[in-house]
């Protein structure tokens, strides 16, 4: 999620809700409890897990999972939202894709396994340092808030969105297929289409379009 910042971009007019009442709902407070909760219940199966037996693996998700339910929980109100369905239903597939991807039961390859924990693990650590970085400027869909541009996001513009997919790297070199394969590639598509559609909107205010002056990278340093 970026989770983050953001505003509309002039898309397809059939693509945009121009519905007052949908604008101050998405900038209402109940929203934000109502994506605070369902990041506190993606966070049970985690607490559940080390209620059963400690697993680092399981404590990080939890602490991840309760960070972003908190920053939802006391976000700061927009001063625009998107009001376009395609950024909408990007922000949702991305968000959602990790319940697409196939758990594998038996893993015949130890390097890999290990492998995948080491990103799982990075993944979720990465993404906890962006999120408590982007603080209460987080958020779900795009959304112009203040721009954030310290430590992690003086090196890629998008950590959060760096962290997600290292971690889903990590999942697919633990259970590999075909189809887990292809999901990857998928949703790194999608992931760019949301930072593409995030950076024009959040352009709109001109600290961040010095900030892409200045940080010259989306995902991967020296790279993309």
């Amino acid at each position: 999620m970026n989770i983050g910042r953001g505003e509309t971009t002039q898309g397809p007019v059939h693509m945009d809700i121009r519905s007052a009442t949908v604008d101050s709902f998405l900038r209402s407070f109940t929203f934000s409890v109502l994506l605070s909760l369902s990041c506190a219940a993606l966070a049970t199966p985690h607490a559940w897990a080390l209620v059963e037996g400690f697993d680092i693996f399981e404590l990080l998700h939890l602490v991840y999972n309760l960070t972003v339910a908190f920053f939802f929980l006391v976000r700061t109100r927009p001063s625009v939202v998107s009001m376009n369905l395609l950024h909408w239903m990007v922000a949702l597939l991305t968000s959602l894709a990790g319940f697409s991807f196939i758990r594998q039961d038996v893993h015949h390859n130890i390097l890999l396994l290990r492998t995948g924990d080491t990103l799982i693990g990075a993944g979720v650590l990465l993404g906890l340092a962006a999120t408590l970085t982007l603080g209460r400027s987080f958020d779900l869909f795009p959304a112009l808030r203040q721009v954030k541009t310290r430590y992690l996001y003086q090196v890629v513009r998008h950590p959060i969105y760096l962290s997600t997919m290292v971690l889903r790297l990590g999942y697919v070199l633990k259970n590999p297929s075909i189809h887990n394969t292809v999901l990857l590639i998928a949703v790194a598509v999608l992931y760019d289409r949301r930072a593409k559609y995030e950076e024009s909107i959040l352009s709109r205010d001109r600290s961040y379009t010095d900030y892409l002056q200045q940080v010259k990278y989306r995902f991967v340093p020296g790279v993309y």
